[in-house]
């Protein structure tokens, strides 16, 4: 027997689920992947349910053309676009499932893009933290994987991150792994620096001084526009308090300058390593603070926090000109 807001598998037809779901579609030819891209979404339109797909402008036209009339019914975006950086897709989806429901759609069905990127180690994070991020959301996304152009360790990744399947049929992955373990396997890379840092000073019991410190150096020597010095800015604080409250007594900031970046490390010595979603987690609506890392996710080009010989290291970079 079906349980309450699941459809029977008929090939194409998607396995839709209370909740959000995230899958993978595993196609090896153009007509396959219209084929079963059009059959999810009309299935999804015949509910009354809303559609977006993200795809570079090759998969949007294949797909265009297998819906034919019903692309009218679609949200179209520009993969080049959605895809800059995963906590901001992630912001994305979110806002878009959110957005639906509030206009009273009961469901909305997503379709993703992927490319060899989605193989390095941010962007596997970024599918794995998917499933804890928009958990509880009414929505499914399906994330085509094309078995002809990405490499084979992308294809095996995509087992280990997407809780449901398609490839001729609809199944659970035997290999999906939660993202808490996934994540604390596969580290962010940190942003690479290189030398002796120019700023490196001890972190007290406020931020005040910090802040006063970098802004007057990043302001002498021009180190930012001024938009992203404020960010730059905003986002220190935000982990060296999070430092303070959640760190241990041996705390430090350094800062590097390289040719493309402003490069921030605060360190600490506190007992409890960090949280492997740390960052990923929308704060809860409705909720006063539980901004903090995930706000520094928002503002930053690059961010990773890692362990290493007792020390926590939160890394974060703002590029000197925007992506």
């Amino acid at each position: 027997m079906l349980g309450s807001g699941q459809v029977q598998d008929s090939g194409t037809a998607a396995d839709v689920r209370p909740g959000f779901t995230h899958s993978a579609l595993f196609y090896d030819s153009e007509s396959a992947y219209g084929s079963a891209l059009a059959a999810f979404v009309r299935d999804g339109l015949a509910r009354d349910e809303a559609v977006a797909v993200a795809a570079d402008a090759r998969s949007t036209g294949l797909l265009r053309d297998a819906l034919a009339d019903d692309a009218a019914e679609v949200r179209f975006l520009a993969a080049e676009e959605w895809y800059v950086r995963p906590v901001k897709t992630i912001a994305g989806w979110a806002q878009l499932l959110r957005a639906a429901a509030a206009g009273g759609r009961p469901f909305m069905r997503l379709v993703g893009h992927t490319s060899p990127a989605h193989g390095t180690q941010t962007w596997v994070r970024f599918e794995s933290a998917l499933n804890r991020s928009l958990a509880g959301l009414p929505g499914h996304l399906l994330c085509p994987y094309d078995r002809r152009a990405l490499p084979a360790d992308t294809i095996r990744t995509a087992l280990r991150t997407h809780p449901r399947l398609h490839d001729g049929g609809w199944r659970e992955s035997a290999g999906y792994e939660p993202p808490e373990r996934l994540l604390a396997a596969v580290p962010e890379p940190p942003y690479p620096v290189a030398g002796e840092p120019v700023i490196a000073v001890p972190v007290h019991d406020t931020v005040a001084d910090l802040r006063a410190q970098v802004r007057a150096r990043a302001a002498a020597e021009g180190w930012l526009p001024p938009e992203r010095l404020e960010n730059l800015l905003l986002a220190l604080s935000e982990v060296a308090t999070n430092g303070i409250r959640h760190g241990g007594e041996r705390r430090e900031l350094r800062v590097w300058l390289t040719e493309e970046a402003v490069v921030c490390e605060v360190t600490d010595d506190g007992a409890v390593p960090p949280d492997p979603l740390a960052g990923y987690l929308p704060p809860r609506s409705g909720r006063i603070g539980g901004m903090g890392l995930w706000l520094v996710q928002q503002l930053c080009d690059a961010m990773a926090i890692r362990s290493v010989d007792g020390l926590t290291h939160a890394r974060f970079a703002l590029r000197r000109s925007p992506a």
